[in-house]
């Protein structure tokens, strides 16, 4: 089932229309859930902001097995270890948080918040550095999956 649409994806191979969301792997790391899905779209997908895109059909081709809770715990301390680096006052504060998430962390929305509070973290150390952080994280994540833009 996708995570925030709601919609509950047909068997690897059928195809799902209309308007399918995918990512590009530099976006990968702001929208981690506990499962993830190599996608082929059909012709026709455009990117509505970045990293993310719609296409008029799509459908699922292999699950990313690699990706699971040893992983997300690896991401997340990953993530926390960067945020603590140099961190003092509100940055030291995010990234207290992103330890504790990295903690506890699983495959899915966890993984996700620790990245989050470390690109605050990031943030708070230098303005304008939180997307840059979220890119970060999502190539560390591609390249540790295997996952690729294609």
């Amino acid at each position: 089932m996708a995570p925030f649409a709601g919609v509950t994806w047909p068997e690897p191979g059928e195809w799902l229309a209309p308007d399918v969301h995918a990512l590009r792997p530099e976006a990968l790391a702001a929208w981690l859930a506990e499962e993830l899905w190599r996608v082929e779209l059909d012709d026709g997908a455009e990117e509505i902001v970045p990293g993310v895109l719609v296409a008029p059909r799509g459908r699922l081709v292999s699950r990313v097995e690699a990706w699971n809770d040893e992983v997300a715990r690896e991401f997340a301390r990953e993530c926390a270890a960067r945020a603590r680096d140099g961190a003092t006052g509100l940055a030291a504060d995010f990234a207290a948080d992103a330890t504790a998430a990295a903690e506890r962390a699983t495959a899915g929305p966890t993984a996700v918040l620790a990245g989050y509070m470390a690109a605050h973290a990031a943030e708070a150390k230098e303005p304008g550095t939180f997307a840059a952080e979220r890119r970060r994280q999502s190539l560390w994540l591609a390249e540790r999956l295997g996952i690729t833009a294609s």
